[in-house]
């Protein structure tokens, strides 16, 4: 009987252990940048985004950036291109607010089903810190908000525009309509528009 043997390749001096065929080295940073990515355009799913989602991206993605930038020795361009690749194509999406404009229109019939509510509300992947009308238009305000002062949706009736002053808030609010009496609003901190990502604006809020 012929009996196989398996030798174990020793790891020659300077050989870095990342670069050998098989290791998963620089896997495990592209498969979390990925998740981070889903993390980030769940997070600005509404106008005004959802704060500690947010924060739990940035800080899975500054993880995956150091675990790329440590197991990059030996990879080809093609490997290491994966990450900053993912990484720009997300941020184009989240910052320009596509994802939560394509996203609101499976979500629409049913938020005309929630009832008022001070104590917020949910449907799918929007959280509300509360749901509340007035003079002709319906608010639904975004829980946790981290990029605007005060942001969510609003519904009026026929021939009804809604107010600037939504609620008791530090300025007027921005308007983006979406059709049908439908318009994601909020009340920024510096970028002038309801919808997208800026990582300069990700903060709790301390007063409104």
């Amino acid at each position: 009987m012929r009996i196989e043997q398996h030798q174990e390749h020793p790891i020659a001096p300077g050989e870095d252990l990342l670069a050998r065929p098989g290791s998963t080295g620089a896997r495990w940073p592209i498969a979390l940048v990925v998740f981070a990515s889903v993390v980030l355009l769940y997070g600005v799913v509404l106008p005004g985004g959802y704060l500690t989602w947010l924060w739990i991206a940035m800080v899975l993605w500054t993880v995956a950036v150091v675990g790329w930038v440590l197991s990059l020795r030996g990879r080809s361009w093609v490997v290491r291109s994966v990450l900053p690749v993912v990484s720009v194509l997300t941020m184009v999406v989240a910052c320009s607010g596509v994802s939560g404009r394509a996203l609101f229109r499976f979500h629409r019939s049913g938020l005309e089903q929630l009832a008022m509510s001070p104590y917020g509300a949910s449907h799918g992947l929007y959280r509300f810190s509360a749901v509340w009308s007035h003079d002709g238009c319906t608010a639904y305000v975004t829980k946790d908000s981290g990029l605007s002062y005060f942001a969510g949706l609003t519904r009026c009736d026929a021939g009804v525009q809604p107010s600037p002053r939504m609620g008791d808030t530090a300025g007027d609010a921005v308007f983006e309509p979406l059709g049908d009496g439908w318009f994601a609003f909020a009340v920024p901190r510096s970028v002038s528009r309801p919808w997208g990502f800026n990582p300069f604006d990700v903060r709790a809020n301390t007063a409104v």
